[in-house]
């Protein structure tokens, strides 16, 4: 990944943190010490993250009631100095019992925060911490005496420790929350994987990775992973063969740091780095549950995804188990109120970084399967060739597949890219559908694929052709009197007639607008004057390229600057299914 752009801003990390706090009411910066904090409570136990920023929501996205009582932050992936953090706990103590720092284990994190709480100790200030390690791609021989790095586990700590602290720190004290941390933590495991390093703000972009390799077990400041893999693996492979046995593997002993037995409840926290789009971290999450379920017996009781502790822009991910029942049940050895660690994962609270807004018990409702149409029924009229009329559509389809490359390269200049694969999309909907169309009459046939293209191509091309083709199969209806005569030439006509005049009732684009339209109207208007499906492809070819000579005025090429010397994709496909058709039609 050479020459990755990203918007650069001036002194980052003061920027960052006041534009947190202006989103943030609730929530005070103290600039000068790079402090986030909150109103807290003199009787209970106050907490406090940090370290270097660069990982956000991270930390102080888990400031709030329920969470974090403040978060000190560093310069970029940087530990913050002692005299940051030991101003953040004076300002805590002020207004809570004692105070407990809830630290990942990285060395400078460990040192600052360690040193800051001593001093805090000498000022007569109750302060402990708890360091968090719940990665397993460092294993013990690797990790040595250094331990595990903490990930994304570290919010689900954050997390249960605000919910214990505003519950139970006045009974318990600072040490009941101390000891609740570390149960919390040595019931994690979590393991990152990344395509590439991220860019951080005013540095250069480096990278040692070529295009076909990812990295395995990185940690969150850039560092690299301990294994490249390549060429990449498909992300199922990933995290089947690479990922879930560094987690779970009770025969690597090396990582092997948690067990998870088959009748544990577990929680799953799919955590995106920065770069990966909620679409596939979604996807994720379902590959990651349905391959727990598969291969280790394991169906998670909740699943939390979302950006919760980043490296940037990093494009890459994490997954994080929590073994549910363990920790439960140690907890509950200690604290008689607390059932469940879910308890305290899904109490409620006001931190703007934590993503949970359903819990488990809050289920969605159900409904009735009759309601939904399963089945097009229309009125029989046109009897048809069902054979030849699935000739023409398979050739039509194999001549849009093959024009792809070109539709794509079109819609690439003066679109957003996808118009080749959205038509491939719909004409592998009618091939893929053909054996179970009607054979009785083309009106019932027509109205099938209506309803298969709507569902197969999806957005507004596919309601376009789906209008279309609906319109087609009523115009069959109301051409023939709702009797199924035989399909002709003149039936034909008069319902390409009202197909078109049907279509227009949803769509203000008309030919010289540089739309399919440029090639569907002389069509439709050449096959209704000659009946000569021939001719009528001619006039589609000649109004699809007389695209490129006109500005677009619908459609996303619509919004590009020069569009003007460009034929229209969608008109362009809309020819090559048409001649797909007439080599068949000929033949």
């Amino acid at each position: 990944m050479s020459g990755i752009k990203s918007f650069e801003v001036s002194d980052p990390v003061n920027h960052s943190l006041q534009g947190f706090a202006l989103a943030n009411p609730s929530l005070t910066l103290v600039p000068g010490e790079k402090i986030i904090f909150r109103k807290t409570d003199k009787n209970k136990v106050g907490l406090i993250a940090g370290g270097g920023t660069g990982h956000e929501p991270t930390h102080a996205g888990f400031v709030g009631k329920g969470g974090l009582s403040a978060a000190v932050c560093g310069e970029i992936f940087a530990s913050p100095s002692t005299k940051q953090i030991l101003n953040a706990i004076q300002l805590v103590a002020k207004n809570s019992s004692s105070v407990l720092l809830i630290v990942k284990n990285y060395t400078g994190d460990v040192l600052h925060f360690g040193l800051s709480a001593e001093r805090a100790r000498a000022l007569g200030i109750d302060c402990r911490v708890m360091t968090v390690t719940d990665d397993v791609a460092v294993g013990r021989e690797k990790g040595g005496m250094v331990g595990r790095r903490a990930l994304a586990g570290t919010v689900l700590v954050h997390k249960s420790l605000g919910a214990f602290s505003e519950k139970y720190s006045e009974k318990y004290g600072i040490e009941g929350t101390e000891k609740a941390a570390h149960i919390v933590n040595n019931h994690l495991v979590s393991i990152n994987s990344s395509l590439d390093h991220c860019k951080v703000p005013g540095r250069k972009f480096e990278t040692e990775l070529n295009s076909n390799e990812m990295e395995l077990g990185m940690g969150i400041h850039n560092e690299p992973g301990v294994h490249v893999l390549g060429p990449i693996p498909s992300t199922e492979e990933l995290i089947e063969r690479q990922m879930l046995p560094k987690m779970l593997d009770p025969h690597d002993k090396d990582r092997h740091f948690v067990e998870f037995g088959k009748d544990d409840e577990v929680l799953l926290l799919v955590n995106n780095l920065g770069g990966v789009s909620n679409f596939i971290i979604s996807a994720i999450a379902s590959i990651t549950v349905d391959l727990l379920k598969k291969i280790y017996g394991i169906e998670p009781v909740q699943v939390i995804t979302g950006t919760v502790m980043t490296s940037f822009n990093g494009n890459g991910f994490g997954l994080t188990l929590l073994n549910v029942s363990g920790a439960s049940k140690e907890l509950k050895s200690h604290f008689s109120e607390i059932n469940s660690v879910l308890d305290l994962i899904n109490a409620p609270t006001d931190a703007p970084g934590w993503p949970v807004t359903s819990v488990p018990g809050a289920k969605g409702p159900s409904f009735d399967e009759d309601l939904f149409t399963k089945d097009v029924k229309v009125k029989d009229a046109g009897a048809y060739n069902y054979d030849n009329f699935s000739q023409w559509m398979k050739a039509g389809a194999k001549a849009v597949v093959e024009a792809e490359p070109h539709i794509t390269s079109l819609d690439s200049k003066v679109g957003d890219g996808d118009c080749g694969y959205t038509l491939v999309a719909g004409v592998n909907g009618i091939t893929g559908s053909l054996s179970k169309l009607s054979r009785k009459s083309l009106s019932e046939a027509a109205a099938q694929i209506s309803d298969v293209i709507e569902s197969s191509m999806g957005g507004t091309s596919g309601g376009l052709y789906s209008i279309l083709i609906s319109g087609f199969s009523h115009g069959l209806i109301r051409a023939s009197n709702s009797e199924n005569v035989p399909v002709t030439p003149e039936l034909t006509a008069k319902a390409f007639d009202i197909a078109l005049e049907t279509l227009y009732k949803y769509t203000k684009a008309r030919p010289g607008a540089s739309t399919m339209i440029d090639a569907l109207e002389p069509f439709i208007k050449e096959f209704s004057a000659s009946k000569d499906f021939n001719k009528a492809v001619a006039a589609a070819e000649e109004g699809a390229k007389a695209t490129a000579g006109r500005e677009a005025k619908f459609g996303r090429a619509s919004y590009v600057g020069d569009s003007s010397n460009v034929e229209d994709p969608g008109a362009m496909g809309l020819v090559a299914f048409m001649k797909g058709v007439q080599l068949a039609y000929n033949s």
